[in-house]
């Protein structure tokens, strides 16, 4: 019954979002590997009224950026943030230092989101709330009709340094590209083992 309720509510996300979101905003990227990420300002979820830069968070650190289309969404909350969390030790011992969740809501949003997951000490969860990480990325997402302003496709980062490493970005809004990172970590594992 629960995969059940689960499965529906991933599968009314991605009708929703395909029907109600446009992804042309923006459909040039500007980002490459190998590339900075944006010195933009981000809300901690454990700060919200000290923001950081994204730069600075990641200046000497290895780590995953996964950007989400809202806090609270039905896919993000059943699927990609629990998934993050049951492989958060596997990340530690290849020598992850962080994995911060992005989305375009405010720091007190993303702050009762990382209770009710149970996020604190294991993901990051990072408030964008006027978008402008976002927008900086080329990954701003038009949602007006569904949750009433821009948002974020869904994509997925490795970052070491600052510096952009791998991407790994959704093209058509099915909500795979959060889980990405994680499946090529498994492949990656699973071909060492072999």
């Amino acid at each position: 019954m629960a995969n059940s309720v689960r499965s529906l509510g991933l599968g009314i996300n991605r009708v929703l979002l395909r029907s109600l979101c446009n992804p042309a905003v923006n459909s040039c990227r500007t980002f490459r590997i190998g590339e900075k990420i944006p010195p933009v300002e981000l809300y901690p979820e454990d700060t919200p009224t000290k923001p950081l830069n994204a730069q600075e968070l990641f200046k000497g650190k290895k780590g995953v950026l996964f950007a989400v289309v809202g806090a609270f969404t039905p896919g993000c909350s059943q699927a990609h943030i629990p998934e993050y969390l049951n492989n958060y030790e596997k990340f530690k011992e290849e020598g992850y230092d962080m994995i911060c969740c992005l989305a375009v809501n405010d720091p007190f949003v993303m702050s009762a989101w990382a209770d009710k997951l149970k996020t604190k000490g294991k993901i990051k969860m990072l408030a964008d709330p006027q978008g402008k990480f976002t927008k900086a990325m080329k990954m701003d997402l038009d949602c007006t009709k569904l949750l009433g302003n821009v948002r974020s496709k869904r994509y997925a980062l490795v970052i070491e340094d600052s510096v952009i490493k791998s991407v790994n970005t959704e093209p058509d809004h099915t909500g795979l590209a959060c889980l990405l990172c994680i499946r090529n970590f498994r492949s990656a594992q699973s071909a060492g083992a072999t």
